[in-house]
Formats: C-alpha cells, structure tokens, sequence
C-alpha cells in the first residue's frame, strides 16, 4: 500500500517505531538457507509486517510476488491477524484477553494438527468468520512452495506421539536483497499512529497481547 508498517514499543517516544524494514533487515535477511523461522502477528495492520516478498491467495491457491520484493534466503513464513488496512479484534478467551486471530490460530492448530498451509489458513478464516469478524489473515512467505501439499507444523512432537516434524524449504530465491523496480505511491488511508506515514501494526499504541514469534533453528 506503499506505507511501512510499523511496531510500536513502550519506549517509542524516545526510541521511535521499528519498521517492517527493520524488521525484515534484523529477523528475515540474515536467516541462512537450512533455517526456519514460523512469525504469528495478531495486530493491526499486520498483513506485511515483515515485508515478506510471497502472498498466498487461499481462493486461487497461488503465491503473488510483491511490486518491490525483499528476498531472501531463509525459510521465512508469517502468519498475521489482518490485512494492512484492517484492525485485528481483541477477544475474552479462556486465559483473559486476547486476539481473535490468536485464538483461531490456537483452535485450528489444535484441531487439524496434520493440516496442509492451505487447509490451516482456511481453516483459521472458518474460525474468525464464525465468530462474525471481518477481519481476512494473511500468509506471507520468503520462499514460493506448494500451500496444498506442505504440512504446517512447529516443529515439535505431540503428547501422543503423532506430531509432524517441520520441515524447511530451501532457497528458491535467484536473487537476494531488496528489489525496487517501481515507485509506489502510498495510498490513502484513514489510520496511521499521530498522523505519520506509516501504519502501525499496533493500532492506537496499545501492546500486542497475543503477537508471537516460533522460530526453529533447523540445520
């Protein structure tokens, strides 16, 4: 949408915002080939919070590159609580308050543990829906696989035994480093943190309850 995304720290009158650009430079750039990293963002304006370059479309089951794409060579895959121009809804769970894409993630993970990126990702739609939120997640990725065959898991073992080991998709990536191949002009837009250019990820300032991070640091 041509806006950064932003984080919105305790201290971030004095330290400032950390940017999706940050994000993806500290977390994302320096992953090597053979690492996994799995991000949950239940937050507002969270879609491209750390500028993964591959959207997947659950209705046409394809990956769509970014206009300007970050690439890298980590197996790098996010999952976030709504669109850039969403907000992600707060809700009352069984251990207090929390985010509804957070407890649509825990569900479907705890009912389809064996589900492909693309079951999983409908499947936590299907939650959010019933539960009457307008709110659309988004999966975003460093790398393009195949959503309707890879298995998602974290990496661990269940208490049953039946648990999926992860698995890491190499790099498929020919070039690495971020690519500006056309001006975007930001859109208009009718949020943003005290009138700056970007959007923050956490809406009005308020802390993300619910945001997580599961990395697997696979060799």
């Amino acid at each position: 949408d041509g806006f950064n995304e932003t984080l919105i720290p305790l201290d971030h009158t004095r330290a400032g915002q950390i940017t999706d650009d940050v994000l993806w430079g500290s977390l994302v750039y320096n992953l090597p080939e053979g690492a996994r990293l799995t991000a949950l963002m239940d937050m507002c304006h969270s879609g491209t919070g750390l500028d993964l370059p591959f959207d997947y479309n659950v209705n046409t089951r394809r990956w769509t590159e970014d206009v300007n794409p970050a690439h890298s060579k980590g197996d790098v895959v996010l999952f976030s609580g709504c669109e850039d121009s969403q907000t992600s809804a707060d809700v009352q769970g069984f251990s207090g308050a929390g985010g509804a894409m957070t407890l649509a993630f825990t569900k479907a993970y705890q009912q389809c543990p064996s589900a492909t990126y693309h079951e999983f990702l409908s499947v936590v739609k299907r939650e959010l829906r019933k539960k009457r939120h307008s709110q659309r997640p988004q999966l975003t990725s460093s790398q393009q696989f195949d959503a309707s065959s890879r298995i998602f898991s974290l990496g661990h073992e269940s208490e049953g035994g039946g648990g999926i080991t992860s698995t890491i998709e190499p790099n498929h990536n020919p070039q690495v480093g971020r690519q500006k191949r056309r001006h975007v002009r930001p859109a208009r837009q009718g949020f943003g943190f005290g009138g700056g250019g970007g959007n923050d990820l956490f809406g009005l300032g308020i802390a993300a309850v619910g945001a997580a991070l599961f990395a697997d640091a696979l060799f």
